[in-house]
């Protein structure tokens, strides 16, 4: 592990050099820092941080109960990998989940919420305008986290946002270049989004959603038609008629 990716943390609390560790780890591996070939040992890690063993041991716990890494043959942890069945299936869970999400934030978010919202769409904007691939990402999870915060429901919440963790790792591990095309695309799709909780309807929020779903289908599709990808007869997708295709243009707002 190269000791540069982590930067040593000042914290004047002892639990809070466990949350400053987890913190400091858990974006090194979202940021594609962190690979799944380096092994995870708790002196190096220690030692790029500055703190004892024991932070970063309770950290390193807490990262493998959220399924982030895990032991690679009984020894060592490491950042764990995923199939692409296992993306598709998480995506299709996450599919499945927002549109509730969504409908219940265009009725419930205050306006502190969609200042918020607007702030995500703002950083992802600036860092598609940096080729920040990283950034972008970081404040897209942060999106689809307050939509859900919005929603009032914080189970899905957590469900969702541990979900997106995982996709853009597997995006990122995958070698799947995040271009400005496709930043630019996410984020108009979520400034739609966006508007339609601002107008208070649910309604078109449900359906630009979905809409972006269908969008990010397309423009990942090499993950979702491989040879390994998982049938939508398997995962249940498309018996609605709700999944099947990609529409040329967003759904129009009231």
């Amino acid at each position: 592990m190269n000791d540069t990716l982590l930067q040593p943390v000042a914290v004047s609390k002892v639990p809070r050099y466990r949350e400053a560790a987890y913190i400091a780890i858990k974006e090194a591996i979202l940021a594609g820092q962190l690979g799944p070939n380096q092994p995870l040992t708790e002196e190096q890690i220690a030692a790029s941080l500055n703190i004892s063993r024991t932070p970063v041991r309770e950290a390193l716990a807490i990262l493998e109960h959220e399924g982030l890494i895990g032991p690679r043959n009984g020894r060592g942890l490491y950042v764990c990998t995923m199939t692409r069945a296992e993306f598709v299936a998480i995506f299709v869970a996450n599919e499945t989940v927002e549109p509730y999400l969504v409908r219940r934030a265009a009725l419930l978010a205050t306006p502190a919420q969609l200042e918020k919202l607007s702030g995500t769409t703002g950083r992802a904007r600036r860092s598609a305008a940096d080729h920040d691939s990283a950034g972008f990402l970081c404040a897209s999870r942060d999106f689809h986290r307050l939509v859900g915060e919005a929603s009032g429901n914080v189970p899905l919440t957590q469900f969702v946002l541990r979900n997106e963790e995982r996709t853009d790792m597997f995006l990122i591990s995958s070698g799947k270049v995040i271009d400005i095309a496709n930043m630019e695309a996410s984020n108009r799709e979520h400034a739609a989004i966006l508007g339609a909780l601002a107008e208070r309807d649910p309604e078109s929020a449900v359906r630009l959603v979905v809409y972006h779903a269908q969008s990010l289908r397309q423009r990942f599709a090499e993950h979702f038609n491989g040879p390994d990808a998982p049938s939508a007869q398997t995962l249940g997708v498309g018996q609605a008629g709700v999944y099947e295709s990609t529409p040329s243009t967003p759904p129009k707002q009231r």
